[in-house]
């Protein structure tokens, strides 16, 4: 009996803990009693758990701030100088590696270019190298883990990207058993929808939403209460691979008329070339088709980059639909390269779909926006997944200081 209490005891230490760390994070400055309030626990708590964070030098005082009713009390914030983490985002084309405080600071990036058909063996190295670099570089500091965002469904138990469009020889391939060989930290890997719903959660303390990347690929993360809804085996929110024409083209997931074959931004790629190969009147051209420069083709009105920008929208939104539907949710997010090409029209065409193909009650406390987050959702969310795994449990970081 004595020993499952004091099992109980440290559960609740854990828990009280991560409570007081996160809240101290949502704030960024916070004063002891502000914590107290916040979280409930009492006064006698707070102070210990501050303590002993303090000891550890994962919590820092500020200095004096403005209370309540006049008093001034003593500003505390997570210590970014001491402890980092890294974040990295991996697409078909580019990775970027970023360093993060547990804040959620970011502070600095870097771009890495990936070859057309480079082999996965080679890209793994080279990301593996850009950490290790990162960790070289910032020594004055302690890195404690960090999270890399990929594309496609990803089973952590067996280690494997089950598919993934436009990235041969990923698949099935042990992603994180080649990335951690001589890694001096933890690594931990997500799929880019989910990692772009948790920066929605992380940054703008948005509890429950649906996150839509619409990029390279098509994907989509669910944020229930604050967490991530991954399904049993991590596979849960692949929308990309959902049906809108079960007569259509075979994905390589195995299922056909995938929405991810109709309304992508390669696909948007290809039907514009494939229009301008017809010699189609447009001032694109073949040689040059990125997000900027269709962007600025839709702006001015050409009829190619328009009419196939709304058909990829409209298809888009069909599946959106799909998902308000199945999950009715408060906020649905857009976000990625195809919604940065024009972001009005897009939310325009999302939101009339929505009222034409939904009941009046789902559609009245839903909102539909563009993602505000000015960096990257998918690199955001990597750095606070890789943060997040921290602040769960610091106990790493106490333990060490104990011995």
């Amino acid at each position: 009996m004595e020993r499952k209490k004091s099992f109980n005891q440290e559960k609740i230490q854990i828990v009280n803990r991560c409570l007081v760390i996160d809240f101290i994070r949502q704030q960024k400055i916070c004063s002891r009693s502000t914590l107290a309030c916040l979280s409930g626990l009492k006064q006698t708590t707070i102070t210990n758990i501050i303590n002993e964070l303090m000891d550890c030098g994962l919590v820092v005082e500020t200095g004096l701030m403005s209370g309540s009713r006049g008093r001034r009390s003593i500003g505390l914030k997570l210590n970014d100088d001491k402890y980092k983490v890294v974040g990295v985002r991996m697409t078909r084309s580019v990775f970027y590696v970023g360093l993060f405080g547990l804040s959620g600071q970011i502070y600095r990036k870097k771009k890495y270019a990936v070859s057309h058909g480079e082999n996965v063996e080679v890209t793994i190295a080279r990301i593996r190298s850009a950490i290790q670099m990162t960790l070289d570089e910032n020594r004055d500091c302690t890195i404690l883990s960090a999270a890399m965002a990929i594309p496609g469904p990803y089973r952590e138990d067996i280690d494997r990207l089950l598919f993934v469009t436009e990235l041969p020889g990923w698949q099935n391939y042990p992603i994180k058993e080649a990335l951690t060989k001589d890694l001096e930290i933890p690594l931990y890997l997500v799929n880019d929808a989910d990692a772009s719903a948790f920066s929605q959660y992380w940054y703008r303390n948005k509890r429950y939403l649906l996150y839509v990347l619409a990029g390279q690929g098509i994907g989509s993360g669910l944020v229930v209460d604050g967490r991530l809804a991954r399904g049993s085996t991590g596979l849960g929110g692949e929308f990309g691979h959902t049906t809108i024409n079960f007569n259509g083209p075979k994905c390589p997931c195995g299922n056909h008329g995938c929405i991810e074959k109709y309304c992508s931004l390669l696909v948007l790629y290809e039907n514009i070339r494939n229009r301008l190969r017809t010699k189609e009147p447009s001032c694109l051209s073949i040689d040059d088709i990125t997000t900027e420069t269709i962007s600025e083709a839709v702006k001015n009105g050409d009829p190619v980059a328009c009419e196939e920008y709304r058909k990829v929208c409209s298809l888009l939104s069909i599946g959106i639909v799909n998902l308000v539907n199945q999950f009715n949710p408060e906020i649905i997010v857009l976000g990625d390269e195809l919604t940065q090409i024009e972001p009005d029209l897009l939310l325009s065409i999302v939101n009339d779909k929505i009222q034409q193909c939904t009941q009046l009650l789902v559609q009245k406390d839903l909102t539909v926006e563009i993602n505000p987050l000015s960096e990257s959702p998918a690199l955001l969310g990597a750095g606070a997944i890789a943060a997040q795994h921290i602040i769960d449990d610091p106990s790493c970081i106490i333990n060490q200081v104990m011995r």
